[in-house]
């Protein structure tokens, strides 16, 4: 039966009908997303999970490249992961049809603490295709690349991120933020500082104006740094530019470990000239510090693109010298880095500040007698304990690690 209605207007329903009526759409609704499931399911059904192939290799670095937007060259590429020494390459790729849709990598690296030598892995190069995120691929890639380092007996494994959530859900069962240390030579080193930010233009002049005064309070603190040091053992540190790895590299890592306590990577002669020596992205400066012919340590330093220094890595340990004198080793070292880096035309300098440890805390304390200021922004570092880990005091806590820009993947050096 029809129902009449006056023009324009809409017939009213009965309640049964409505009801029909929503039951149909709730039925079209249903329908709808039974076909998106059955082709989000079909989409990844095809997905295999399996380790790297020779033939891979350009594939998965243009894969990076094309999501990144970035230029990383095939050399560049197979210096990261083509050293690891295990049986198998520890790089776990998801493909359909022999199309790289996902990455992940782990680095092996080798640390020490007052035990002895183990090997960690460092996590790199996860990364999906957009289009295949949220399907449970990820955590598959993490679980055969984690089965796969115990059974290399690899302690532990550990990564820096922006996406703390994303890692948590994959298994990084801790993490620690970092923070910043930065020493200001020009104002427009805050357009790096904020690169990802959306303050408005009115604050980032602002903040440029603070800077700038920054810069010239901790120039005044630079060149003041004697007044805070012990400078007469300041005055007798020799330093010296190295251009191969120093050989007593792994012989400081052992003091340091034994005056510093916890863990830390071992800087051996080989994985100097790996990381540091031998880089294809940049090479560092690295400026040793000797008291009597005896290697105290050292800082590695590097300029970017954008014209920002970064504090690579800085190391020091002696048995002759006591731990609150090694502030200063640690101060000279840090200020010869700023110097050297203003020579360049650096618009300012930026380390590390992680966590707790003894010799991170004094770091932190040197750079503030340099004229660093500390800024509380920075990523995250997660990790991951395997089997046998627990066992190792010095993992057990995040506060154990002694880290820097040396456990990062090299673009910065």
């Amino acid at each position: 039966m029809e129902i009449a209605t006056k023009s324009g207007e809409h017939p009213q329903l009965t309640k049964a009908e409505m009801v029909s009526g929503d039951i149909e759409a709730h039925c079209l609704s249903n329908s709808k997303k039974q076909e998106r499931t059955q082709q989000e399911t079909s989409n990844t059904q095809d997905i295999i999970v399996r380790f790297i192939n020779p033939g891979d290799f350009y594939a998965c670095n243009n894969f990076h490249n094309n999501l990144y937007k970035k230029d990383r060259t095939d050399t560049q590429w197979q210096w990261e992961f083509l050293h690891s020494g295990l049986p198998e390459i520890p790089f776990v790729v998801a493909a359909k049809d022999e199309e790289i849709l996902g990455t992940l990598a782990q680095i092996p690296i080798r640390m020490i603490d007052q035990e002895g030598e183990f090997l960690t892995g460092k996590s790199e190069e996860a990364l999906l295709d957009p289009a295949i995120r949220g399907k449970g691929i990820y955590p598959q890639m993490f679980k055969k690349i984690f089965d796969y380092m115990e059974s290399q007996n690899i302690l532990v494994v550990w990564g820096f991120t922006p996406a703390i959530k994303a890692n948590v859900k994959a298994g990084f069962e801790e993490h620690t933020g970092i923070a910043q240390l930065f020493f200001p030579f020009h104002a427009d080193a805050i357009n790096v500082l904020l690169k990802n930010n959306r303050s408005s233009k009115i604050k980032v002049k602002g903040i440029k104006i603070l800077c700038s005064l920054a810069g010239v309070f901790s120039s005044i603190s630079l060149c003041s740094t004697g007044l805070r040091i012990n400078n007469s053992l300041a005055q007798n540190i020799c330093l010296k530019t190295l251009s191969t790895p120093p050989e007593e590299g792994a012989d400081l890592c052992r003091t340091f470990v034994r005056q510093w306590g916890g863990t830390t990577i071992l800087r051996n002669a080989s994985f100097l000239k790996w990381r540091i020596f031998e880089n294809p992205h940049i090479r560092a400066t690295v400026r040793a510090a000797y008291l009597d012919n005896q290697l105290l340590g050292w800082v590695a330093y590097s300029l970017d693109d954008n014209s920002v220094g970064h504090i690579v890595d800085i190391i020091a340990a002696s048995n002759k010298i006591n731990s609150s004198s090694m502030e200063t080793v640690v101060a000279v070292l840090l200020k010869d880095a700023v110097v050297g880096l203003r020579k360049t035309g650096a618009l300012g300098v930026r380390a590390w500040k992680v966590n707790s440890h003894p010799f991170d805390d004094l770091v932190a304390r040197a750079a503030r007698k340099v004229g660093f200021y500390f800024i509380p922004r920075g990523e995250w570092m997660v990790l991951h304990y395997l089997q046998g880990s627990a066992a190792r005091p010095s993992l057990k806590s995040i506060d154990n690690w002694y880290i820097n820009r040396i456990y990062t993947e090299g673009v910065l050096g």
